[in-house]
């Protein structure tokens, strides 16, 4: 049993899986990923972690200050490391993944759930507002950076459209329901799902 989760910043999509994870008695990756990837690659933490859920820009600026290109398969030797880790994860058991693609890099697996949390705008800018000391409109700049940069790194690597409802089996608005709930809708979902294959 995978489970994939994608998320729009700012709505506790990661405490949704941790529950799951917990309900279902499985492990819970994401940050975890970078920590396999530097294992398996000669890139270090610091560099998977810098370039996390973003697009590489292929370019660079040395210190004559002239636009020169840079390595443009680098972007892919980055996420590749990710992808290949999340891949590992996967064949080690059961397993919860956070972002990173990995709908899309386990999408062969006939034991996997693809689930996408969104919320509406307000409820999201609360909920950044209450787990940091930033303001309302620091909020909504922020979930607007944030999910740029996750739309960008997905599209450009799975050629799918970041949040679109039919590349995922479950698309959760979660708004109006509480971390317990959600979690109670997507377990049913995970079970219904896996019980048809």
């Amino acid at each position: 049993m995978i489970i994939t989760f994608g998320r729009q910043h700012g709505t506790r999509g990661y405490l949704i899986a941790q529950q799951l994870a917990d309900q279902l008695g499985c492990r819970c990756y994401d940050k975890e990923i970078l920590e396999r990837a530097a294992e398996n690659s000669h890139f270090s933490r610091e560099i998977l972690k810098s370039y996390d859920e973003k697009r590489v820009f292929p370019y660079f600026i040395p210190e004559n200050g002239s636009l020169e290109l840079g390595d443009f398969r680098l972007n892919m030797r980055l996420a590749n490391a990710e992808f290949d880790a999340i891949r590992e994860l996967a064949d080690e058991g059961d397993a919860v993944f956070v972002g990173r693609c990995a709908d899309y890099v386990l999408r062969e697996r006939k034991d996997l759930v693809r689930v996408f949390i969104t919320a509406e705008r307000d409820f999201r800018i609360q909920t950044v507002v209450e787990n940091s000391d930033l303001t309302a409109e620091q909020a909504k700049k922020l979930i607007k950076s944030v999910d740029k940069e996750r739309a960008n790194y997905y599209e450009y690597y799975t050629d799918q459209t970041w949040g679109d409802p039919s590349v995922f089996d479950l698309s959760l608005n979660v708004t109006r329901i509480p971390v317990e709930g959600a979690v109670q809708i997507i377990r049913a979902a995970v079970e219904a799902i896996l019980q048809k294959q």
